[in-house]
């Protein structure tokens, strides 16, 4: 989604994401025509690409000598067309925790992690069970980015959860306790303890997990 809409900007379109985020504060269109040196018309069909888009927004209603004119401002989207580093921060920080504290210490701080993340998931999990509780745990690592599926083992009894996205994949490659996150959530979710079976990034097909029946 994120390089399909990369290929649909224009250069001129970048330029307007660029002044905006520069200004640093909403700029009407006929201000940024000046800057572009393009007509107000061309701007402003700019401008609506963009805001269909979504990656700038309305904000407030400038008082001008002639009529009210409209600004415009970077979205939340439009600022994240800008590179943003955080696997580059996320791996300084893990790597830090772990010289200073430990791999033991780490791997704890990692499955404190995942089940505080758990536990904003609590009323949808509320008063399921069985398959029904696995589906919705799916569905919610689905949302998360894992992109996972649910396998029923033959017994019925067993659940195997199936996730072809790792979302900490370059993470993990540096820091293998970072697995312990995507087990304690799973864990927590699921109220069973879960091992996990197969990882991406040591050489498996997906990353699977599986409830261990109690």
């Amino acid at each position: 989604m994120q390089e399909q809409l990369e290929k649909n900007i224009g250069r001129t379109q970048k330029k307007i994401l660029q002044n905006l985020l520069q200004a640093n504060t909403p700029l009407r269109v006929e201000a940024l025509s000046q800057i572009l040196n393009i007509s107000r018309n061309a701007t402003y069909q700019h401008m609506m690409s963009l805001e269909r888009d979504g990656l700038i927004e309305r904000a407030s209603i400038a008082q001008t000598k002639g009529r009210p004119s409209q600004t415009y401002q970077l979205s939340q989207a439009g600022r994240h067309h800008f590179p943003k580093h955080y696997a580059l921060f996320a791996n300084l920080l893990v790597g830090l925790v772990k010289t200073k504290m430990g791999s033991q210490e780490l791997d704890t701080c990692l499955k404190e992690l995942g089940e505080n993340l758990a536990t904003e998931f609590t009323d949808r999990i509320e008063g399921l069970k069985g398959e029904a509780l696995f589906n919705e745990i799916a569905s919610i690592m689905g949302e998360l980015g894992y992109e996972s599926e649910l396998s029923v083992m033959p017994d019925q009894e067993t659940f195997e959860l199936k996730a072809h996205n790792c979302v900490f994949h370059e993470l993990a490659q540096q820091h293998e306790e970072v697995c312990s996150l995507d087990i304690a959530l799973i864990s927590k979710l699921a109220g069973k303890q879960v091992e996990q079976c197969e990882c991406v990034v040591r050489g498996g097909t997906f990353c699977r997990f599986r409830v261990i029946k109690k």
